[in-house]
């Protein structure tokens, strides 16, 4: 068996060396390099520099800015952003949300949505957990109740990462009461900027 890179893998690996290593500021690499924590501009620098060279969103469909890459060259891409101490892409955007909007979204919400997903113009946060009830969705009370071209949610949501700095939620909500629990569950794009929508932090010691 033969393990060695090809040339071809070679030269695509030196490209992804050398674009992590002079696009993204040394500043953020920095602070990946030391373990500090990156703030949000962190973040959307990167992933917009990431964006605008077509390589945020490596793992969508091609119409949306994927790449049709080989397993060596999707591992050459993540080792050489590791190597450079590059962020990586933000997961609530790039691996969570997005991949569901171009799964099952219309074209007009793929539109809307996943230019300024993958360009972190949109910055997502989950909301998933629930007091009492954690991690076991089948268990969430939130509810959605259509009214006319809206939906109207009532609950709460917990352990909500980036909440207070984010300007859209993915959120998982109980539209059919009647259903078996791990049914009847609808997945909401939510307007953080919604009337009603009150955020509030988790203080500690």
């Amino acid at each position: 068996m033969d393990l060695a890179f090809t040339p071809e893998e070679i030269v695509f690996r030196d490209e992804m060396r050398a674009f992590f290593r002079s696009k993204i500021p040394d500043s953020i690499r920095a602070k990946v390099a030391e373990g500090e924590g990156l703030t949000k501009e962190d973040l959307q620098t990167s992933q917009r520099i990431m964006h605008d060279h077509g390589l945020a969103t490596v793992n969508w469909p091609v119409a949306w800015g994927g790449k049709d890459w080989s397993p060596v060259q999707v591992y050459l891409y993540q080792d050489e952003m590791q190597q450079a101490n590059a962020p990586t892409p933000i997961a609530f955007n790039v691996s969570m949300v997005g991949p569901v909007i171009a799964q099952f979204g219309s074209e007009e919400m793929k539109a809307r949505f996943l230019p300024k997903t993958s360009s972190a113009e949109i910055f997502w946060c989950q909301g998933f957990s629930e007091p009492g009830a954690g991690s076991d969705l089948a268990s969430l009370k939130t509810t959605a109740i259509r009214n006319g071209d809206h939906y109207v949610v009532n609950g709460q949501k917990v352990w909500t990462s980036k909440a207070h700095k984010s300007n859209w939620m993915f959120l998982l909500c109980r539209t059919d009461p009647s259903a078996k629990k791990h049914n009847g569950i609808s997945y909401l794009l939510v307007d953080m900027k919604t009337p009603g929508i009150t955020v509030r932090p988790i203080l500690t010691l």
